[in-house]
């Protein structure tokens, strides 16, 4: 368990208020992610995902007078009479040295009263550049061949929390700094950085545009790149890709577990064939290793009693990327591997086809991570599941 944050009592009439200023705080301290609050029968249990992992941090008595989650709606400007229904919405949190960091609050109804979870939008002095993302060079040599393309479309894939909108926001900036100037233009739901040199477009949930209606507008806006911050529906996808083949260089993230499996998906999409190998430039899928903490090194495997304060006793501290791309348009293999589509291959058979074509797979990176010490194979089996 964490260092806790600080108790509050019950009975304090400033319960949720205080709950909630000490908990964020302790979030941002600790370089979380994301802070959940769990309303149980006779408590509240508080988590914070740190690393990609979920963390418990303390157990607080519950008040019958006083609701954190109510607190953190009132914040985030949510009706509180609404508490039947999941509901999302922005969150600015003044932190104790006067910065305010940007949230993204979602609520969501339970048996025992509204769960919370809260999203730490990111906050770096700068966007990382392509070779500050931690791939091997022949990785980042292939998407940066993508990111000097002039139309196409780029599918960033892999689980909740991978790393997929580091990614794409290192894509942009290395496009803005370029020496031929270029119009970008993104649409996000929600913005979780801000590049000064692009336009950026946050959608409103009270405005009732969708990600495919903004980005319709968006090809009429004189862009030459453009983003969507995640394939969430068929329509969205078609008309990125749409756009991707009308002389866009186009940007997405989508929830997929590998590059057959992103192929897969577009094709159960109902997205022709044809037209995804016209369109598609590259899929890169990708996830995050924890790293062996420095501080404890010198043991065998991670100290799950240890009190160092490096890494909070888990043994890890920070994360490493392993990812596998292909170029589809400036490769042998995408021929077969649009035919393999075209024959109704299943994922698997994809992810064979692009193997054999000499794509090192995430399992063969980690292993070499393995091997180096950085991670261990129990972090490796948690990410990769049996295939590692």
């Amino acid at each position: 368990m964490l260092s806790l944050v600080s108790r509050v009592s019950p009975s304090d009439p400033n319960f949720a208020i205080e709950l909630v200023q000490r908990c964020l705080a302790s979030a941002v301290e600790q370089n979380a992610s994301d802070v959940h609050l769990h309303p149980r029968s006779d408590r509240w249990d508080i988590s914070f995902r740190i690393d990609g992992v979920l963390q418990d941090i303390e157990s607080v008595p519950r008040s019958e007078d006083s609701d954190p989650v109510a607190r953190l709606m009132a914040l985030a400007g949510l009706p509180s009479y609404r508490n039947s229904v999941p509901q999302e919405g922005p969150l600015r949190f003044r932190l104790p040295d006067g910065n305010v960091r940007e949230m993204r609050l979602g609520v969501f109804p339970t048996v025992h009263g509204n769960r919370a979870a809260i999203r730490i939008m990111d906050h770096r002095e700068g966007i990382r550049q392509l070779n500050e993302l931690g791939f091997d060079s022949q990785t980042h040599d292939r998407l940066q061949t993508i990111c000097d393309a002039r139309d196409g479309w780029l599918l960033v894939a892999g689980p909740a929390g991978s790393g997929k909108t580091t990614t794409l926001y290192a894509c942009l900036s290395h496009i803005a700094n370029c020496d031929f100037r270029r119009s970008v233009l993104t649409i996000e739901d929600p913005i979780e950085s801000v590049i000064d040199s692009i336009s950026q477009s946050q959608l409103q949930s009270s405005s009732g545009l969708t990600l495919a209606a903004a980005m319709r507008a968006a090809v009429r806006q004189d862009a030459e790149v453009l983003l969507v911050s995640e394939i969430r529906d068929v329509e969205t996808a078609e008309v990125v890709l749409a756009a991707s083949m009308t002389g866009h260089l186009c940007f997405s993230s989508i929830h997929a577990g590998t590059l057959g499996g992103t192929l897969r998906r577009l094709v159960q999409m109902n997205l022709p064939t044809f037209a995804i190998q016209s369109g598609l430039r590259g899929v890169l899928c990708q996830r995050l290793l924890r790293r062996r903490c420095d501080a404890c090194q010198s043991q065998s495997s991670p100290p799950k009693t240890s009190s160092c304060d490096q890494c909070h006793g888990t043994g890890y501290r920070g994360r490493i990327p392993i990812a596998e791309l292909v170029d589809l348009q400036n490769s042998h293999v995408g021929p077969q591997v649009f035919q393999a589509l075209v024959q109704q291959a299943p994922a698997s058979e994809l992810d064979r086809l692009l193997a054999n074509s000499g794509i090192e797979s995430m399992q063969t990176q980690a292993e070499h991570l393995v091997e180096r010490g950085i991670t261990d194979r129990e972090e490796v089996f948690r990410v990769l599941g049996r295939n590692a």
